[in-house]
């Protein structure tokens, strides 16, 4: 097996964003989570892959975007302070634009020879605003709440494997219960296995909180539209996402070698993937 940093052992875990990759394409999940830490022999250099790393989806920097403005106003309420809803939308739009003035050069589509029109940052703006509004309309509905926990990284640990978590949003009721929120800036579906993600954060919220499992609910909130979409689940529910989460975590580290991660080319995906020029099985256009 290949020999690897010692730091890849420190930071290997499970989490579901590491669970979209593998089910996407496994090759890239090589290149993001394993290539930068190949001691010997490397297939790709891992400065390279390191370099690489810089480049982000277009679609993905817009959510990323929305969630920051979220995070930083959310902050505000947890220090008891005012949100400042007009600040916010016009930091975004600024954001944007500073995207727009580079059109879009750290885009990994546009590494990977994709332009970006006009109509893209328009659309991207618009989508963005609409998000805000729909979650300053909302937030009456939290600042009810407790505020325990927002936007950070948190580990536990199932059978010796480590899974990572970062949810949206903690509140606490008056009854007690926990709301685990994690808001949506797409489309109001469920095309990347929601009931598992949220399955992880109750997972997670039960240890920490030491809370039975009808003492949390969770809840998807699309801002693009204002539905909320609930979840809630049986111990025996949970106990099989456990399950899956040991097996898919032992599938992903039975090898490290670049051989056994087969590509999974297509269009969409690989003009979207920030080691497309790396994968001689890439298909861009």
């Amino acid at each position: 097996m290949a020999e690897l940093d010692p730091f890849f052992h420190k930071i290997n875990s499970w989490s579901f964003t590491r669970h979209r990759v593998w089910n996407r394409c496994q090759r890239q999940y090589y290149f993001e989570y394993i290539a930068p830490y190949v001691k010997t022999s490397p297939v790709v250099p891992p400065e390279k892959i390191r370099w690489l790393k810089n480049f982000t989806s277009k679609f993905v920097v817009q959510g990323q975007l929305i969630h920051d403005i979220i995070d930083q106003q959310i902050q505000l309420h947890c220090e008891e302070r005012p949100m400042e809803p007009e600040e916010a939308m016009n930091a975004f739009v600024k954001k944007v634009t500073a995207f727009k003035n580079i059109g879009g050069e750290t885009f990994t589509e546009y590494h990977n020879g994709e332009k970006n029109p006009a109509s893209f940052f328009a659309s991207m703006e618009t989508n963005g605003i609409t998000c805000l509004h729909t979650f300053f309309g909302k937030w009456s509905e939290y600042a009810k709440r407790e505020c325990l926990r927002h936007e950070e990284f948190d580990h536990f640990t199932t059978s010796n494997v480590g899974v990572t978590v970062k949810v949206d949003f903690i509140g606490k009721m008056a009854d007690g219960t926990l709301v685990l929120t994690d808001w949506k800036t797409g489309r109001d579906d469920d095309e990347y296995e929601s009931e598992l993600q949220m399955a992880a954060y109750v997972l997670w919220a039960r240890n920490h909180y030491m809370k039975s499992t009808d003492e949390i609910a969770t809840e998807l909130v699309f801002l693009k539209t204002g539905a909320v979409k609930p979840y809630s689940f049986y111990p025996e529910e949970l106990q099989d996402k456990e399950v899956l989460i040991q097996g898919e975590f032992a599938a992903m580290n039975a090898s490290y070698e670049y051989g056994d991660f087969p590509a999974s080319p297509s269009a969409r995906e690989c003009m979207s993937c920030k080691f497309a020029e790396v994968c001689p099985e890439s298909v861009t256009g």
